[in-house]
Formats: structure tokens, C-alpha cells, sequence
């Protein structure tokens, strides 16, 4: 009996312990991802705001994207981010990583202005389905809004589930949650970048 209870008093203490440890993703960093989702939503919607289809769909030569095509490679990310966080939160925690991936916070968010450039994946390189901009613009704003209401509720610690990518990705292979939605933060800033200059093009129609 005495054996019984004192098991039992274990596992009261260990399940106390595991409901009242400290998460290691604050408050104050779930606002940091919760204002740069919307803050660079908000900026990408200034920019493709009441523009014509003949503005959305310009090309200023034929290597470069057209606003349309820039707004739906953000979209297809945005959906595949989505998914990837939704799936993640149910991935086993792995507090092994945390140390490994300490200090790439500030590597994600630098990407906006990364001069180095890269090319789009097959899987998120735009195909132009969306010859009318309000579609496209809501193909994004779907995801992005799920992707905030998300991280407004999850419960999930973001510093303790990881996403993995082949060796090649160099920095970029092991990121922390936080961090991979720090990056595609950067990323929407970066393309919206690249549509300031489509729009300041001599032959960006007028």
C-alpha cells in the first residue's frame, strides 16, 4: 500500500510540474509574429490596392514577375507555412534543438533585405490562375488570416517544435517554429519590396 501511494505521489508531482513549467515562447514573442503578419499583410495590401488589371499583370521584361505573379508566389507560401505550423503543433517537442538553433532570429528577419538572390521551388512558383488581382489578393488574405488566428489561439510552444529541411539549406535547415514564421514575415516584406520597384518601372502603366 505504502509502494501504491508513493507512486501515486509521483505522479501527482510530475504532472504538477509539467502543467506549471515556464514556456519558453513568451507572450511578448507570439505579439512580435502576431504584428509582423499583419503589419506586412497591411503593407502588401497598400501596395496592390486599387491598381488595374493591366498594373497587376505588367511584366517589365520577361525574367521578372508581374505583380500577379509576385502576390500569388506569397500566397502559395502562406498556405504551405499554414499547413506546415498547423501540423507541427502535433510533432513531438524536442528541447535537444533549442540550443542548436539559439541566435537564427535575427538571420530570419534579415532576409527582407537579403541581397542574395534565389529562386522559387517548383512547388510555390506562380501560374498565373488568377487573371482577375481581387482573386489572388483574396487567395492570400485566406491564408494569412488563418495563419493569425493560429498563432492567436495555439497553445502549442513554438520554441520547442522544429521544421526540418535537407542539408543543402544551409542556416535555414533547423528552424524553431518562431523562427520559420520569422522568415516568411521577412519574405512577404521582401516581395513587396520587389513590388515597389514593378510599380516604379518607366513603363509601369499609369
Amino acid at each position: 500500500m505504502k509502494q501504491l501511494l508513493f507512486a501515486f505521489a509521483l505522479l501527482l508531482s510530475a504532472t504538477s510540474f509539467a502543467q506549471t513549467k515556464s514556456p519558453l515562447w513568451t507572450k511578448q514573442e507570439r505579439g512580435i509574429l502576431l504584428d509582423g503578419l499583419r503589419s506586412s499583410q497591411n503593407s502588401l495590401l497598400d501596395e496592390v490596392k486599387s491598381i488595374s488589371n493591366g498594373q497587376f499583370h505588367f511584366k517589365p521584361d520577361s525574367a521578372t514577375w508581374s505583380i500577379a505573379e509576385i502576390t500569388e508566389h506569397l500566397a502559395i507560401y502562406d498556405e504551405l507555412l499554414y499547413w506546415d505550423l498547423l501540423n507541427k503543433q502535433y510533432s513531438p517537442e524536442m528541447p535537444e534543438w533549442v540550443g542548436k538553433v539559439k541566435g537564427l532570429d535575427s538571420v530570419m528577419t534579415a532576409y527582407t533585405e537579403d541581397p542574395m538572390k534565389l529562386k522559387a521551388p517548383f512547388i510555390a512558383q506562380p501560374l498565373g490562375r488568377f487573371p482577375n488581382g481581387k482573386d489572388v489578393v483574396a487567395y492570400f488574405n485566406r491564408y494569412r488570416n488563418e495563419m493569425i488566428k493560429l498563432i492567436s489561439e495555439t497553445d502549442t510552444d513554438f520554441r520547442l517544435h522544429f521544421v526540418f529541411r535537407s542539408k543543402d539549406a544551409g542556416v535555414w535547415r533547423v528552424r524553431d517554429l518562431h523562427q520559420y514564421t520569422l522568415l516568411w514575415i521577412a519574405h512577404t516584406q521582401r516581395h513587396t519590396n520587389q513590388i515597389k520597384r514593378v510599380k516604379a518601372h518607366q513603363n509601369y502603366p499609369k
